[in-house]
């Protein structure tokens, strides 16, 4: 009886051992809807703001299939905006004197294009060029969770921790690199998960970003998600002067 114990242990320490970035991905897409539910949205809408400094800054975020984005914040009657139309990503920034629309630098377009994923990266990770591992079982703020590595084509690594009993991503860290030769690092936080679409999605995100050894964080509070709304691509496309 005890070899027979000391077996099923060995077995389940086997199988435990066996867990790979894959078999994780697969529980996240089942945990959130399952595939078919993901791939029936083709665009989403979602309104919000961001919470800083003990202001809330109204922003909005249009998203639609396969890698289009438009994210919006406005204060003090001023809109700054950022897009990608696929292929090319623009600014607007009237706070930094660009009341115009303009093309982004290397280092945000790069951002701006990993972002505008319309789907989380890591589904069909392989099809967008990047490669994953199983990084073993980490604490996450006091939870367990299983960690899997990201890397992009360009040696960016988005290191993404999911909980445990949920399978859900609670954490997501960026190591990302300039054209430079810098490296900044980055980390969101996810809560608040609720049904957008017949999807979960994250209602709050904490965003924590570090630059020259300097922490600095922010909140985005999402109030409201609207799935499969007609959203021309001209929405996306940058803005003539």
């Amino acid at each position: 009886m005890k070899k027979v114990f000391s077996i099923l242990l060995l077995l389940v320490a086997t199988i435990s051992k066996a867990q790979t970035a894959d078999d994780i991905i697969a529980r996240y897409v089942e945990a959130i809807g399952g595939r078919n539910k993901i791939d029936a949205i083709t665009t989403m809408k979602l309104t919000g703001k961001v919470q800083q400094g003990g202001m809330d800054i109204p922003t909005v975020m249009y998203k639609k299939r396969p890698n289009m984005l438009v994210f919006e914040i406005t204060f003090q009657g001023k809109t700054q905006k950022q897009g990608f139309d696929g292929t090319e990503g623009w600014d607007i920034n009237p706070f930094m004197g660009r009341e115009y629309a303009e093309k982004m630098d290397a280092d945000a377009l790069k951002a701006v294009k990993f972002q505008a994923n319309f789907d989380e990266a890591l589904i069909d990770y392989a099809k967008k060029g990047y490669k994953v591992a199983y990084a073993g079982e980490e604490d996450a703020d006091g939870s367990p969770a299983y960690h899997v590595a990201l890397t992009t084509q360009e040696g960016d690594v988005y290191d993404y921790f999911f909980d445990k009993e949920s399978y859900l991503i609670v954490k997501i860290k960026s190591h990302v690199k300039g054209q430079d030769g810098s490296t900044q690092d980055g980390e969101t936080n996810f809560s608040d998960y609720k049904d957008a679409g017949g999807v979960l999605t994250p209602y709050t995100m904490e965003n924590i970003q570090e630059n020259q050894g300097q922490k600095y964080s922010f909140f985005i509070k999402i109030d409201q998600v609207e799935a499969n709304i007609p959203v021309d691509d001209s929405v996306f496309k940058m803005p003539s002067k």
